[in-house]
């Protein structure tokens, strides 16, 4: 699996470099840029359909190893992978309470994927799960954002898995009248939407 660090002027430069070196057309690769400036750009480029046949590869060997079966889409945003596995029977499981079991399928699919090829992202969802909470955090922090700044008191989330606190954190970064901040350890951590001081 050829993947390529390419350098150039613009994007444009440096992305046609890498497509005449791969023989590819730029809707068959998956581009990230690594590292941009105002005379330099330097892009990762590797070809779709390789990468995504070894994520599928990776994750059917996962699920078969359940003694289960199900399916895979892939899909690819802004270099990185989106992967949703649907296996019926076993979603549940896999989701566990509040996304708790997802975060440890992402992290040993990631791995697994990351060992055979170190340059691919992925973000691994079950049945849609990942992408509905994330949804409905990204919401429910907008309202209580507004709350907290009506009202001068702190909200205080349920305990949530690292990505998801995360989710709520980006969402409310630089808005105006509120500041996120995290409570409590491990398995028990809470994000807090509390009003900003005026300084």
């Amino acid at each position: 699996m050829k993947i390529l660090t390419v350098e150039g002027k613009t994007r444009e430069e440096a992305l046609k470099k890498a497509l005449e070196e791969l023989g590819a057309s730029e809707h068959e690769v998956r581009v990230k840029v690594v590292e941009e400036g105002e005379d330099r750009v330097v892009l990762e480029v590797g070809i779709k359909a390789e990468e995504v046949k070894l994520i599928k590869e990776v994750i059917e060997g996962f699920i078969k190893s359940m003694g289960t079966t199900g399916g895979v889409e892939v899909i690819e945003r802004e270099g990185v992978y989106y992967a949703n596995i649907v296996t019926g029977e076993m979603d549940s499981i896999l989701i566990g309470k509040a996304g708790k079991n997802l975060e440890a399928v992402q992290h040993l699919l990631a791995r697994m994927i990351h060992k055979r090829n170190p340059k691919i992202d992925v973000v691994i969802d079950i049945a849609g799960y990942r992408e509905k909470r994330e949804r409905f955090l990204r919401a429910k922090a907008r309202a209580f954002a507004e709350e907290v700044k009506r009202t001068g008191i702190e909200y205080i989330f349920e305990p949530l898995p690292p990505s998801f606190r995360r989710v709520i954190h980006l969402e409310l970064a630089g808005k105006e009248g509120v500041r996120t901040y995290t409570i409590g350890e491990g398995d028990l951590k809470k994000v807090v939407i509390a009003p900003k001081r005026r300084r």
